[in-house]
């Protein structure tokens, strides 16, 4: 059985024309027949066995070593991060002995502005050899094109919330639930990126505002910043504790929790960067944060209302919500599907909820 994913049915034509054309295939080994293509979707609403009469959704839960080629779409946002280091490991286990899971990979520099996969980041996470003894587990085919197989030695697991629903088996029949793990990659490798951006590898006080911890979480574990201590603000007691016993004995930022009631709490902590995301009042939250912690940088996310006070008091700016770049006036963002290079950059003319970065001046 081949595979391949997709952010939603719009992309399909796209992703499949991806790796049929003939630049992709320089060892004769990934070029897939498109009838053999079974094509599965992050949206989708299905959560059958794939199949080729029913769009069902990429979180169906696999027997290990059941498939056996597995394509990453290019409208699959899958983002360099740990998040999806643990789900490419997870695949690594859905595919038989002989199989592979094949996915776009970028130039180092658009890579690293954009938060994906380059050549060098899969081979430094995922490498298997000893020298030139043994089998990869990362296989170069050609431009814009790696393969994953089975290697010599099968590749540690990081820490990320992914495992922990992974190892718990949480969710597979729960799809708000199934849509919070996803949303965890996606807004983690922004608010990663935003960190990289402004403190480099400096260390930071994180503290994340919103009613779903895993982001919170995912940014403590991070490989890719400096996080000293988190705080979380959260109602949702139940899975905080969850992430916390299971990190317990892992390696983590110091943190702590507080209830909404008790927002006030966390000047006493002085937060250098706070990120307001899943809330259902995001703007309210947005006032409260700025008169409490008026020194902090915020990362807001939905439609930012005119106010005079935040425009004057902050430089303000806006990140994608599709790859986790900054979007900067007359500077073209490239990707290679088309489709989501125009949304990218029709991004801030769009009347949609959107990522501002608010820095204090």
């Amino acid at each position: 059985m081949q595979l391949i994913f997709h952010k939603s049915e719009k992309y399909i034509e796209e992703d499949i024309f991806y790796y049929i054309s003939d630049q992709r295939d320089k060892h004769s080994m990934i070029k897939p027949n498109r009838e053999n293509l079974i094509s599965m979707t992050v949206e989708s609403d299905n959560l059958n066995f794939p199949n080729k009469k029913d769009i069902t959704n990429i979180f169906y839960p696999f027997k290990k070593n059941s498939i056996d080629k597995i394509y990453i779409g290019l409208s699959f946002p899958l983002f360099s991060n740990n998040w999806a280091a643990s789900y490419l490991r997870y695949l690594l286990k859905v595919i038989k002995r002989d199989g592979s899971i094949i996915l776009p990979v970028y130039p180092e520099e658009q890579a690293s502005e954009k938060g994906m996969w380059s050549r060098s980041f899969l081979e430094n996470i995922f490498t298997s050899r000893t020298g030139w003894t043994g089998t990869n587990n990362v296989w170069a085919e050609n431009d814009g094109v790696m393969s994953m197989r089975i290697g010599k030695k099968f590749p540690e697991k990081m820490n990320s919330t992914l495992n922990f629903f992974l190892d718990e088996k949480i969710g597979y029949n729960n799809f708000n639930l199934i849509k919070n793990v996803w949303s965890t990659s996606k807004f983690s490798s922004i608010v990663e990126k935003i960190i990289q951006d402004k403190y480099g590898n400096n260390k930071v006080i994180y503290c994340d505002i919103g009613e779903n911890p895993s982001l919170a979480f995912e940014i403590s574990v991070s490989n890719y910043i400096k996080i000293k201590r988190t705080i979380m603000v959260t109602e949702n007691t139940d899975l905080y504790s969850d992430l916390a016993n299971y990190f317990s004995y892992r390696k983590i930022a110091k943190h702590e929790k507080h209830s909404l009631s008790n927002i006030k709490k966390i000047a006493a902590v002085s937060p250098d960067i706070i990120s307001i995301i899943y809330n259902e009042n995001n703007n309210k939250l947005l006032s409260e944060a700025t008169e409490i912690c008026p020194k902090a940088s915020i990362i807001f996310y939905g439609k930012l209302e005119k106010n005079d006070k935040l425009f004057k008091n902050y430089d303000i700016c806006n990140y994608s919500s599709i790859v986790a770049t900054k979007l900067e006036p007359e500077k073209t963002i490239n990707h290679y599907s088309d489709i989501i290079e125009k949304e990218i950059n029709s991004e801030d003319k769009s009347n949609t909820d959107k990522i501002y970065v608010l820095t204090p001046k």
